[in-house]
């Protein structure tokens, strides 16, 4: 696991990685990963708790345009079981249809 980095320092490094993506499986990707987890993250608001909870301002501010290209390589990095349907392909039989 790569050592934690401030949020701005792994913004930094997460534009860095965009501009010159590392290659799949080496280490350089790994750091690649955990730093884009850490600012989207870091980019998230909470819900308050209470009402009378002031609202909570994220971390770090991404402008829309960032956010996309953030959320669309993250979404490009994980691994879907169920290749082109990315909400699952619904509940299974447990049987073996190919017979009958």
């Amino acid at each position: 696991m790569t050592d934690r980095v401030d949020n701005d320092t792994a913004l930094e490094e997460v534009l860095g990685f965009l501009a010159d993506p590392p290659a799949s499986g080496t280490s350089e990707d790994a750091r690649f990963g955990a730093r884009l987890r850490q600012v989207l993250s870091a980019s998230i608001v909470d819900d308050p708790v209470d009402e009378d909870d002031p609202t909570p301002k994220p971390e770090l501010t991404l402008d829309d345009d960032l956010r996309r290209k953030l959320e669309a390589a993250a979404k490009h990095r994980s691994s879907n079981p169920f290749g082109e349907h990315p909400d699952g392909i619904g509940p299974t039989l447990g049987m073996d249809l190919s017979k009958s």
